[in-house]
């Protein structure tokens, strides 16, 4: 199996840099919120609290809001999930890579750790698996 090394994984920030008519502001932001995305004033807000894992998860998350758009109020709900399965997949694209971290991980913050994402992201990941993961994923762990 071919190792994945960091130049080889998608890099959310360069993503969002290509983006250039859209600026970054760190803000305060009320708990629980990690960041949004402004269309009017062409930017998007990060909350400063953020670790690593859950900045690179959460640009990601508002890449692909700019890259799809602003949708009704009434389809929002239903846009934060498409953009948090869009991030998963690019972020965890390898489904291999998941079931080894699951594998050797005692909890999915560890399998998140090693994977470079935040729990949350992980969790959205494992939740929308095409069925073909979802075998592979309860073959790998039956071996445990």
């Amino acid at each position: 199996m071919a190792v994945r090394t960091v130049s080889d994984m998608h890099n959310p920030w360069q993503a969002f840099r290509a983006l250039t008519h859209i600026t970054l502001r760190w803000a305060h932001l009320p708990e629980g919120m990690l960041g949004y995305t402004d269309f009017d004033l062409s930017e998007v807000v990060l909350s400063p609290r953020l670790d690593q894992a859950q900045r690179r998860c959460t640009i990601a998350h508002e890449t692909q809001h700019l890259l799809r758009g602003p949708v009704p109020e009434h389809m929002q709900a239903r846009e934060e999930i498409v953009a948090d399965k869009i991030a998963a997949r690019l972020l965890m694209p390898d489904i291999k890579a998941v079931g080894e971290a699951m594998a050797w991980s005692q909890s999915i913050r560890e399998a998140a750790d090693e994977l470079w994402v935040d729990e949350a992201m992980l969790r959205c990941r494992l939740d929308h698996l095409h069925p073909a993961e979802r075998g592979y994923l309860k073959i790998r762990l039956a071996e445990l």
